[in-house]
């Protein structure tokens, strides 16, 4: 493909240059809808009406008033 052999090297280098750019984008991706998703995930458990507070410990009751008053501000 490449007619000149002299190339190599910057083909080589821009290609792993891509592919780093391209892992990094895809991890940013990844963590940002992993945030996202824990976000939602930890909303809905304290936000959730069908848990009486009876089947939590004192410490997770504790925890959820905590989340609970962190989603307010």
């Amino acid at each position: 493909m490449d007619r000149n052999p002299n190339h190599f090297p910057t083909l080589l280098a821009v290609c792993i240059l891509m592919a780093i750019i391209l892992y990094i984008a895809s991890h940013l991706v990844h963590f940002f809808h992993q945030r996202k998703n824990l976000l939602h995930t930890r909303s809905s458990v304290t936000n959730d009406p069908a848990l009486s507070p009876e089947c939590f410990n004192e410490e997770e009751q504790q925890m959820a008033i905590y989340l609970r008053n962190q989603e307010d501000k």
